[in-house]
């Protein structure tokens, strides 16, 4: 059997998941502070900010760099990381910005070459087992279109710049210079200016607290074409969004050629025990340890189903009925570059099943096993219908600190406008916060309402299979696929009794028909109301 693996040493070579996703981050959110606190060169008639083009294309890695660690690009956002810290060395004058930034680029060099190394190690680990995977590789699929379509939209913007620069430099050939008076300052971006004909035109400076009304500003007039002296027209972003099509097209075209690739030779490949963990998911253990997650297309059906029905489960889950005996679970053989991150075939009695990279295990939902978790909660405690269980003292303070975080984010944003990745902190402490000043369970005659971060799910009592405490959490089950969530911490330690004797009373009466229903949290509106704010400041 290909069972050959060192599952320790395999685990012991990754690099720590934080590394990428706070440390580099992290840092790259200092560079770019500093960098954007120190760029206060004033744009002067003579010696105008005039647009680089060649540094709006930096800009693409730029902002790929976070992006690609967030998502687990490693080894790409290390890559976009070093090449940003090289260009911004190359093309900004500002020393400040250049050490922020070239330190940045140094720490993600290191973290590429560790990662390297990790995932030599990590191949290493697993084992000497080679095989040749059967027939020919799948056709391209979609990827491919989208790559070309991508690649066209690219070269279409590069036109357009193109375009739009040239027909700028015809107007400021024929344009001519005159002094503009500012006579009104509006939302605090747009500076209105009056020319000697009377026309009145805006602009949006890059320092508009520095001008104040009555000020003079040269500009050039072309007819109802009107460019400020000290700050040209500015269309290089056109350059930015057609490097970024392109440099998603690289991407796409690069996995896509990394799994054809795995038809080319022989692979490393080891058999190992799936278990489905969610839809299109499946988690890889190997002897009772965990190693990988990976993701289909579609559900391979590899688990027999354990219940015979919800009933069943059901009983199983509130401790009425011993669980049945877990059958062993299905094996698949798994080919391919073996480190996190690596593109890996899924095969099953001999033939390709799916194709798929290699991601690490994260904490899911409860999965539906023989061996459930927690202790099921039996017994009742009357309470009063309806009846809200609401969050602790600790879990309010937390909201409270979230607000604070998400107005100093709308703050900075009113200041360092460029600083994008504040307004996702925002958002996310915004959605954190207002869970936090929510009831975790309401309950009423008719049913339970549930409350997460995104959803709020009203389940009828009917619905509710039962509920197991696991510490000072609840896992509530429902619905007719046994779906369960769990519950933050419960300031309530007689939340699961209240929960049963409310299913219990309710059965009695019997309300047949009612189903589950989901409705989106209130979080969610006003994180987009949050998100409106940001774009109005």
């Amino acid at each position: 059997m290909i069972r050959v693996m060192d599952v320790q040493r395999w685990q012991a070579a990754a690099v720590p998941w934080w590394v990428a996703k706070v440390g580099l981050v992290g840092g790259w959110i200092i560079a770019f502070y500093f960098a954007a606190s120190a760029n206060e060169v004033p744009c002067t008639a003579a010696q105008p900010c005039e647009p680089d083009p060649l540094f709006s294309l930096a800009v693409v890695p730029l902002l790929a760099t976070p992006l690609l660690l967030l998502f687990g690009r490693v080894l790409t956002g290390c890559a976009m990381g070093v090449l940003f810290g090289v260009l911004d060395i190359l093309l900004d004058g500002s020393a400040t910005a250049n050490l922020a930034f070239g330190l940045h680029g140094a720490a993600c060099a290191i973290v590429a070459a560790w990662t390297v190394r990790s995932r030599v190690d990590q191949h290493a680990a697993a084992g000497a087992t080679i095989v040749s995977l059967p027939d020919m590789p799948p056709p391209r699929g979609v990827l491919r279109i989208i790559a070309v379509l991508l690649v066209i939209f690219g070269f279409l913007t590069f036109v357009q710049y193109d375009l739009t620069n040239s027909e700028i430099e015809q107007h400021v050939a024929k344009a001519s210079r005159v002094e503009a008076e500012v006579v009104d300052i509006k939302n605090t971006y747009d500076v209105w200016v009056q020319l000697p004909d009377r026309q009145r035109t805006s602009f949006q400076p890059l320092a508009p607290e520095t001008y104040r009304v009555g000020d003079k500003v040269p500009v050039l007039a072309d007819g109802s074409w009107v460019q400020m002296v000290n700050e040209p027209e500015d269309v290089t972003w056109w350059l930015t969004l057609g490097g970024a099509a392109v440099f998603l097209a690289i991407l796409l075209a690069v996995r896509e050629r990394r799994r054809r690739a795995l038809w080319t030779g022989p692979v490393k490949a080891i058999r190992l025990q799936a278990h489905p963990v969610g839809p299109r998911r499946i988690l890889l253990r190997h002897h009772k340890e965990n190693i990988a997650t990976v993701a289909t297309l579609a559900d391979l059906g590899l688990e027999e189903p354990l219940y015979h029905d919800t009933e069943q489960f059901g009983r199983v889950w509130r401790g009425e009925e011993d669980p049945p005996v877990q059958l062993d679970p299905a094996e698949i053989l798994v080919a391919g570059e073996w480190h996190h991150g690596g593109q890996v075939a899924l095969l099953v009695e001999g033939e390709v099943v799916a194709t798929s990279t290699l991601s690490r295990v994260r904490p899911r939902h409860t999965v539906h096993s023989a061996h459930l978790p927690g202790e099921p909660v039996t017994a009742g405690t009357p309470v009063e219908l309806p009846h809200a269980i609401w969050p602790g003292d600790r879990r309010r303070s937390e909201g409270v600190l979230l607000l604070l975080g998400a107005a100093g984010a709308l703050v900075a944003l009113k200041y360092y406008p460029d600083l994008l990745i504040l307004g996702l902190i925002g958002v996310q402490c915004v959605l954190s916060a207002v869970t936090r000043f929510q009831p975790l369970l309401r309950l009423d005659h008719r049913s339970v309402v549930l409350y997460t971060g995104i959803w709020t799910y009203r389940v009828p009592w009917a619905q509710l299979h039962g509920v197991r405490r696991a510490g000072p959490q609840l896992m509530l089950a429902f619905g007719p696929h046994g779906d369960v969530i769990t519950t933050p911490q419960l300031p309530d330690r007689q939340a699961g009794e209240k929960l049963m004797w409310a299913r219990a009373r309710s059965l009695i009466a019997d309300h047949p028909g009612e189903h589950v229903s989901r409705k989106l949290n209130v979080s969610v509106f006003v994180g987009l109301a949050y998100v409106l704010l940001l774009l109005l400041i």
